[in-house]
């Protein structure tokens, strides 16, 4: 349930099933253990029922992530229907929703390590609504083209045979930010997470995911001091477990 001036926003969810799984987690079998190096793109595919893991090995590190559907990638996160339903952040039971005319939920959060510091921001993990720079910004605001996550995004859309043109806006987990409920600014804050910490989903259907290692680190760096890079960046691991849980259907 999101809240948006006032007025609840209420949608279907089986809390209790979610509860039962995340009860479960210690007896997921792994699937596979894949690290991606720093500063690089990564796809893969999740079956429903299966769960991934982003797990930070070394430091805060930001993942910018695309989901998609694995039938039809199309159907993708929509930062919209996403911000509206559950809100500007992700953190455990926050489902990520699809774009019309599927307007579902692609996966949800079980699990989120990442202990926010208080601070007067009130900025935290996980931005829902974000995107990715990309080349036309790098030029833009520096003159320069260093590695982006758009091309990051491109080459892990490639490596599961797709063009860029699936390339969509993503969430930039692990990022630290807030949005300033007067001026609408968009804060960001020095990440949280420490080595071990990380964000797990429950697939809901057969999925895609497409990371991008953030090649300028956690987010925390202002655009004016962007240096094309020269910034502390981490690996990141990716785990998938099967959870011989089917999912619930979503609408019948």
């Amino acid at each position: 349930m999101a809240v948006q001036a006032g007025v609840a926003i209420n949608v279907p969810f089986d809390r209790d099933f979610y509860e039962q799984l995340v009860a479960k987690r210690e007896s997921f079998s792994l699937v596979s253990s894949h690290e991606v190096p720093a500063g690089r793109g990564y796809g893969f595919r999740v079956e429903a029922g299966q769960t991934f893991r982003l797990v930070q090995t070394a430091a805060a590190q930001i993942i910018d992530t695309c989901f998609a559907s694995a039938d039809d990638p199309r159907e993708h996160h929509h930062s919209g229907t996403q911000v509206a339903l559950e809100g500007t952040q992700v953190t455990r039971l926050t489902r990520v929703w699809s774009n019309p005319p599927w307007n579902r939920p692609l996966c949800t959060c079980i699990a989120d390590t990442v202990r926010p510091a208080p601070n007067a921001a009130n900025t935290r993990e996980h931005a829902a609504h974000g995107a990715h720079c990309n080349p036309h910004l790098w030029t833009l605001y520096t003159n320069q083209h260093p590695r982006s996550c758009y091309d990051n995004l491109r080459a892990g859309f490639a490596q599961l045979g797709y063009s860029q043109r699936l390339i969509h806006d993503n969430q930039n987990l692990f990022q630290n930010t807030a949005l300033d409920p007067i001026t609408s600014d968009y804060l960001l804050g020095e990440g949280n997470s420490q080595a071990g910490d990380y964000i797990e989903f429950y697939a809901e259907i057969p999925i895609i995911i497409v990371i991008s290692i953030c090649p300028h680190g956690t987010g925390s760096i202002p655009i004016e001091d962007w240096d094309g890079g020269q910034v502390a960046v981490y690996p990141v691991l990716v785990e998938i477990r099967d959870t011989n849980v089917t999912p619930t259907p979503w609408c019948t």
